[in-house]
């Protein structure tokens, strides 16, 4: 019989009355620069760090079993604000959040960054303007970095079934 441990890190990153989570972030290494994906979502599902919505759980499971063997994930919105309606507009987004977003993706330890909205990418203009936006202000090696979760049909988002097919996720390079 072997026992195996694991030491689990989780932070967040909140507004001062805890309505908006702008990060949250999950590593299981000890690595003083451990290496980690980056996934853009819409809008956060939990604000209590000991608590991981069906999206998050997600996407800690697919980030371990990764090939490239990282050390954690992040995962950034393009909104801090838990929504209770799947369209977004304009005013949902902050600079806050945006200035999270950019600094997040563009910092040395995110090897790779994978947008995980859905079908907003393509179906909803404020959302494809707005995720234009944070990426073109990403340094240009991090741009290089960009992919987008496939399913047959297009974008999708890590909830849908295409997301969760066998075989893991289907990553394509984000032109943007």
């Amino acid at each position: 019989m072997k026992t195996v441990r694991s030491t689990i890190a989780v932070e967040m990153i909140l507004n001062e009355d805890k309505t908006e989570r702008y990060l949250y972030k999950k590593t299981w290494s000890r690595r003083k620069e451990p290496k980690l994906v980056c996934v853009i979502t819409k809008y956060p599902g939990s604000f209590d760090p000991n608590v991981e919505d069906l999206t998050t759980m997600l996407v800690s499971n697919e980030v371990a079993q990764m090939v490239e063997k990282y050390d954690g994930f992040i995962i950034v919105n393009l909104t801090g604000k838990k929504l209770k309606r799947s369209n977004m507009t304009k005013e949902d987004f902050s600079k806050e959040n945006d200035t999270i977003v950019v600094d997040t993706c563009s910092d040395e330890g995110v090897e790779k960054i994978i947008v995980a909205i859905g079908s907003l990418v393509t179906t909803n203009k404020e959302v494809n303007k707005k995720l234009k936006e944070l990426l073109e202000l990403l340094p240009e090696e991090k741009q290089e970095t960009v992919e987008v979760l496939m399913g047959k049909n297009g974008p999708v988002h890590p909830l849908s079934s295409a997301a969760r097919s066998v075989g893991g996720w289907h990553l394509a390079k984000l032109k943007i």
